[in-house]
């Protein structure tokens, strides 16, 4: 083996690293009864070569729960990467100082860890550490915890590090950690506020055990010291180290060292001292059993302490004031709301079921949301002292580019349209572009739906009797078609085939309550297209004048536009394709070949409406796909070009609105429109 190969790395030293505390300086109070701060990571993730951890989320998890449950105020992180490691140790150090004077960190950690040149390393999920060097920068140092802490003018701190496992790379088969195991004994800030405990899940040279169950027996039997009232900090690292040796036959001896001579309580005793009371009107006095206790617990976040005070002293002169606390621990109303409303709703870090409303203690919830069709979403949520309404808006399930599909029998036929971006407008270099084309710029599009088709008579007629929809009636437009008063239907069709043209004749604002209409039919988000995302979708990925091309010849094959198929005497076409497609009006939708991305109809046929008021250039224009709300309002972007328009009107940069058409009150024979659907919140 390449001797860079070979890894002389240490394990960390089998050691829950519960933070060693110092001699308190001079004048530094006794006891620690500040406020309570806690960060707690499980890295059990790993994949490559290093191998999963089965425990360490789990044992997480359960500190989190037993620290939350005896005050501590605490931030759960589950599989992190370096980044994340990092930046939550350096918040916690944050938080830590924003405490103020007398207070209490906790630093918890699962997972693989290494010790080399006397430093011991946390591994990250994901980390790539080929030889030593790496873990300098690949791995966070447990320093940094210690830095971060010592820093801090707390009065006690606490670091677990149970990074106990075999050598991580000992299942790869090819790298070698020399001939010790166990994490390297670390040395600890000694600045006058804070003070520092150190405690080892084993003793040098020990692996420690995971066990049988869901949890390692160290944080097993820690969990359970943790929570036995009146336990000082040294008892409970005793108690929890008795219980490991004796399950492993002392395979397991766990180990800690310091000098901590104050008084830290996690969970307090039943009965202190009289002197300990601490209020001006019983200064003095002897309190009786059920006063002594209830200043002893009245600020503990120990449900089990309170409920036991209640069943001892059912008649204490504090029996509300506990009711109330206990309460209060015993949780606020927590509610989900998701959208979609179908959506399943679970809370992965509690054992009972979602209900809307359900009380929960303070403390951090992950919430996960899912339903079919739709994205996967896990969100935490940080529950307090009052009521949590915490909301989800669940994207739709991705979906492959250039897919086709219907959201009900008489909706538009969608496509999706792939995310990108392109460069929007028409240089001065490009033939028959506009000023109001310009400048050319740089849009960003997300991934939406839009229709293969413009929307056709029969797509709107649906609308119609459904009531959705306004605007004339089937049987008024077929009779404006019977006398030839009306554009673009040829009467020798006798009907057949009406409802499979494009709709004309209808306002931007009737085309709203369409849209309005499909979103109400379907649960989904129909639309307009924006102005970007038209032009977008019209050029499907080309820079040229039209998707194809720019070759004006190659028009009749792609779209209805105006041709050398018009009368010569008809003065309406004032600009013509050097092309013949054999039709003068409108035509059915999907007649012409469809472009890149599988639409159908973006040159010529009828011009449609887009979402963007009118501006006269593209100045402050959005830049991320959305439409362009501002400006002139009282006109609407049309885009396309219709059956009427030549080679210059139905270039993809191409754009008008209302006025420049034939029109009249607000709508023509000659717009139409085109739906987009949203895919994502």
């Amino acid at each position: 083996m390449d001797a860079k190969r070979k890894i002389g790395l240490l394990p960390l030293a089998c050691m829950t690293a519960l933070a060693s505390w110092q001699v308190p300086a001079a004048g530094q109070a006794a006891e620690a009864a500040g406020t309570r701060t806690a960060l707690v990571v499980g890295n059990g993730a790993y994949a490559g070569e290093l191998p999963a951890l089965r425990n360490p989320v789990n044992d997480a998890r359960l500190m989190a729960r037993t620290l939350r449950a005896l005050g501590f105020e605490v931030r759960l992180v589950e599989n992190a990467h370096e980044d994340e490691l990092e930046s939550a140790v350096v918040e916690f150090g944050d938080a830590l100082r924003s405490r103020g004077q007398g207070g209490v960190g906790l630093f918890y950690y699962a997972g693989h860890g290494v010790q080399w040149q006397g430093a011991n390393y946390l591994i990250p999920v994901g980390a790539k550490v080929g030889s030593e060097r790496h873990l300098r920068t690949r791995a966070v140092s447990a320093e940094l915890i210690l830095e971060e802490m010592g820093d801090a003018p707390t009065a006690l701190n606490i670091v677990v590090l149970d990074a106990c496992r075999d050598n991580p790379w000992a299942a790869s088969g090819e790298r070698s950690i020399g001939g010790r195991r166990g994490l390297t004994r670390m040395d600890v800030p000694t600045g006058p506020a804070s003070s520092f405990f150190l405690a080892y899940s084993a003793a040098a040279g020990q692996a420690a055990e995971d066990g049988d169950g869901d949890n390692s027996r160290y944080t097993h039997a820690l969990a359970a010291a943790m929570g036995t009232p009146g336990l000082e900090l040294d008892d409970v690292f005793k108690e929890a180290g008795r219980q490991v040796a004796a399950a492993t036959a002392s395979r397991q001896v766990p180990w800690m060292e310091g000098s901590w001579y104050g008084k830290f309580f996690f969970a307090p005793p039943a009965s202190r001292p009289a002197a300990k009371l601490d209020s001006p009107s019983l200064a003095g006095a002897v309190p009786d059993p059920a006063t002594e206790m209830w200043l002893q617990i009245r600020e503990t976040a120990n449900v089990q302490l309170l409920e036991r005070y209640l069943a001892t002293y059912p008649n204490s002169g504090y029996r509300m004031a506990a009711e109330a606390r206990l309460d209060a621990l015993r949780g606020q109303p927590f509610t989900v709301v998701v959208e979609p409303s179908r959506a399943r709703v679970r809370i992965l870090n509690i054992g009972p079921p979602y209900r809307a409303g359900m009380k929960l203690p303070a403390g951090e919830y992950r919430v996960e949301a899912s339903a079919p069709g739709h994205e996967r979403k896990v969100e935490t949520v940080a529950h307090g002292g009052t009521p949590t309404v915490h909301r989800m808006a669940l994207g739709e399930a991705s979906r492959e580019a250039g897919k086709r599909f219907r959201d009900c029998p008489e909706c538009p036929e969608m496509v999706v349209v792939p995310s990108g971006a392109f460069r929007m407008g028409a240089p001065e270099s490009e033939k028959d572009s506009s000023i109001d084309e310009r400048p050319v710029h740089t849009v960003s599009v997300r991934s939406f739906a839009a229709g293969v088709y413009e929307v056709t008579v029969a797509e709107w007629d649906a609308c119609l009797t459904a009531g959705g929809c306004e605007g004339y009636l089937p049987e008024e437009w077929d009779a404006c078609l019977t006398a030839a008063g009306c554009e673009g239907y040829l009467p020798e069709d006798g009907g057949r085939g009406r409802g499979l043209h494009p709709v004309v004749n209808v306002s931007w604002e009737m085309v709203q309550l369409y849209v309005q209409w499909l979103s109400e039919r379907t649960g989904r988000r129909y639309r307009l297209l924006s102005e970007s995302e038209w032009e977008y979708a019209a050029r499907a990925g080309s820079e040229a004048k039209y998707h194809f091309g720019n070759d004006e010849a190659r028009l009749c094959a792609y779209g209805n536009v105006a041709d050398e198929t018009v009368l010569p005497n008809d003065r309406v076409w004032l600009e013509k394709a050097p092309c013949s497609d054999g039709a003068m009006y409108l035509t059915r939708v999907g007649s012409y070949k469809a472009n890149a991305f599988g639409l159908h109809d973006m040159q010529g046929n009828v011009s449609e409406w887009v979402q963007d008021c009118w501006n006269w250039d593209y100045q402050g224009a959005p830049s991320d796909g959305t439409a362009w709300e501002s400006g002139d309002c009282s006109e609407y972007v049309i885009r396309g070009g219709s059956y009427a328009a030549g080679p210059r009107m139905v270039r993809s940069a191409g754009r008008s609105i209302l006025h420049m058409q034939v029109s009249e009150d607000n709508h023509s024979q000659r717009v139409g429109f085109r739906v987009a659907r949203t895919l994502t919140p």
